[in-house]
């Protein structure tokens, strides 16, 4: 019988896997990375086994995770450090479109199109399965002297547009009240923001500078090009993400 650990490093296997095959269409396309958002909370003693797997989903060439700390369990004995009320208010823009107005920790957003609980691996993989996207879509990065320049590849539609996200890779916290006291948690692509950078168009590039991109703490950012809007945000149609020369995209 497979560990706990051991069943859900082979599930991750088996997801960037999927990820990776070319679509069902019969085109070379590759498809759009997966982008996973996990909105968690060190209130939460359910939390602990999502986090970790971020830190796990963070390793696969094919998935952006992303966490987002909340703030629905501060009242429990423990405010969480590293919350923000546009986490919050994001989770529960999802919750009304795609989780039947359901709001709780930890809950993963995939592809910024279903909902699941944020530790259900296979429930994750499953997602991820059915909103593949094989079209190609993508956000072409390159450097500049000022900053980078993001081109949209095979992005239509007017209702696009980017928002970029400055996040800590790493980030260790201890928890010393409430229902988690006592434990050190580690946490994955902790996001410290969310901006909108503007409506994309395909082919058209965005310049971003170092400003843009930047917040206490973090030490990389990610790309997000999204239908809606920040307060009704929509299918994930590419992302990326950047850490200093390396790019995952």
């Amino acid at each position: 019988m497979l560990s706990r650990r051991a069943f859900s490093l082979a599930a991750l296997g088996t997801l960037a896997a999927t990820a990776r095959a070319p679509g069902q269409s019969g085109s070379d396309a590759p498809r759009t990375p997966g982008v996973v958002e996990l909105f968690t909370s060190q209130g939460c003693s359910s939390c602990p086994p999502a986090d970790a797997l971020m830190l796990e989903l963070a390793k696969a060439p094919d998935v952006i995770p992303l966490t987002y700390p909340v703030e629905i369990w501060d009242y429990l004995g423990w405010k969480d450090t590293l919350a923000k009320p546009a986490f919050t208010a994001r989770q529960k823009a999802y919750a009304s479109m795609v989780a039947d107005r359901r709001v709780f920790t930890p809950q993963a957003v995939v592809n910024g199109k279903a909902s699941c609980v944020g530790s259900d691996t296979s429930a994750i993989r499953k997602l991820r399965e059915r909103g593949a996207n094989g079209s190609g879509a993508r956000l072409a990065v390159a450097t500049t002297p000022e900053g980078w320049q993001i081109t949209p590849q095979l992005i239509t539609g007017s209702m696009a547009r980017l928002f970029v996200l400055p996040l800590i890779l790493r980030k260790d916290v201890r928890i010393d009240r409430g229902e988690n006291r006592g434990r050190i948690i580690s946490y994955a692509h902790v996001v410290r923001d969310i901006r909108d950078a503007g409506a994309l168009e395909n082919g058209k590039p965005v310049a971003l500078t170092r400003s843009d991109v930047t917040a206490p703490e973090a030490d990389a950012f990610a790309l997000l090009a999204q239908l809606g809007t920040l307060e009704s945000p929509g299918l994930i149609l590419a992302a990326a993400l950047v850490d200093g020369s390396a790019v995952k995209a």
